[in-house]
């Protein structure tokens, strides 16, 4: 299977947006996109675990896309 550049353009960024016990979001980004394409509702108590949870969205936002038929794919 072969990543597409749309699906290269995109990334997961954490961010500590609260002060607690669970401030770290994970929001996913679109290369020069002025605003995130998702942002999580959910927070997290750690960077890590927000991370592994973007790269999960991440991963099923790519899945669902439809895929390119034609001799460009």
């Amino acid at each position: 299977m072969r990543t597409s550049k749309e699906t290269l353009a995109l990334s997961v960024v954490i961010r500590r947006t609260h002060v607690g016990a669970a401030p770290f979001n994970w929001e996913v980004h679109r290369f020069g996109a002025p605003a995130p394409v998702q942002v999580s509702a959910e927070r997290f108590r750690s960077m890590e675990a927000a991370y592994q949870a973007g790269q999960a969205c991440l991963a099923a936002m790519i899945s669902k896309r439809p895929r390119p038929t034609g001799p460009e794919a």
